[in-house]
């Protein structure tokens, strides 16, 4: 064995785990949900010719990136608490502490893979919308540009957002595996407070509604009524919530067979 996995036990599992779950046909099918899904709004916003669908008229990168960070996160978080959740359904956890008893370092190797898979997503969707954009224009025409060169130095925006989202949304699906100690319930949990809390019980509880993720990665992609720093401090804060309920959720759990 090299002396560098020697060394580093904690970051070679990371690297092998993350290895392994990039061939599974569930994580890459989840992958070309989230294309597909760019694709489709693409062609949407370029068929609408007012400006008024999906797209709000921006150009197809924007739109495509846009659609990766809002509800595209939330299809991560469901893959980030798949993967976490797999460890107690293939009974993994109890070697894994057997081995090392510390249930922080058990927990944070979860979230490194988690945070390995969503650099690959990050980095997979924001090329998908690129490529999604220019294959979209090209095939219908010049109605709807593939990049405004106008407003090219906004694209931090969407592509902030985008990152910002799935780390976040991929930290809340680990906690919400780890504290449930499963795939499908954790999966069900996040998709359910991104659909019902973020969505449908936010929006009506003003003026807390206007500080939920939702919201603050909307504003942050350039279409939303907070600001920038605004923005950066609900997420941030949202970030730093997720990150310590991931730990704290696990830390009073029993190791079961």
């Amino acid at each position: 064995m090299p002396r560098s996995r020697q060394r580093h036990p904690f970051l070679a599992s990371a690297r092998i785990r993350a290895r392994e779950l990039t061939r599974r046909p569930s994580v890459i099918a989840l992958f070309a949900v989230q294309f597909l899904v760019v694709v489709a709004i693409d062609v949407e916003s370029a068929l609408d010719l007012t400006g008024a669908g999906i797209g709000r008229g921006d150009d197809l990168v924007t739109t495509g990136l846009t659609v990766a960070a809002v509800p595209g996160a939330l299809i991560f978080g469901v893959l980030a608490a798949a993967v976490v959740g797999a460890e107690f359904a293939w009974s993994t956890e109890r070697a894994l502490l057997a081995r090392d008893p510390r249930r922080p370092r058990f927990v944070a190797l979860q979230l490194t893979i988690v945070a390995t898979l969503a650099l690959a997503w990050i980095v997979c969707q924001a090329l998908f919308a690129a490529a999604a954009g220019l294959a979209v224009h090209l095939l219908t025409g010049d109605a709807t540009p593939a990049v405004d060169l106008g407003a090219a130095g906004e694209l931090w925006r969407p592509l902030a957002a985008l990152a910002a989202s799935t780390m976040i949304y991929g930290l809340l699906g680990a906690a919400f595996a780890l504290g449930l100690r499963g795939s499908l319930a954790g999966a069900v949990a996040v998709l359910t407070y991104g659909l019902l809390g973020e969505l449908v019980v936010g929006p009506l509880w003003l003026p807390a509604g206007r500080w939920t993720i939702h919201s603050a990665t909307t504003s942050l992609a350039g279409d939303g009524a907070l600001t920038v720093d605004q923005s950066l401090w609900v997420l941030g804060g949202a970030a730093l919530v997720a990150l310590v309920a991931a730990f704290a959720v696990y830390a009073g759990r029993e190791v079961r067979e």
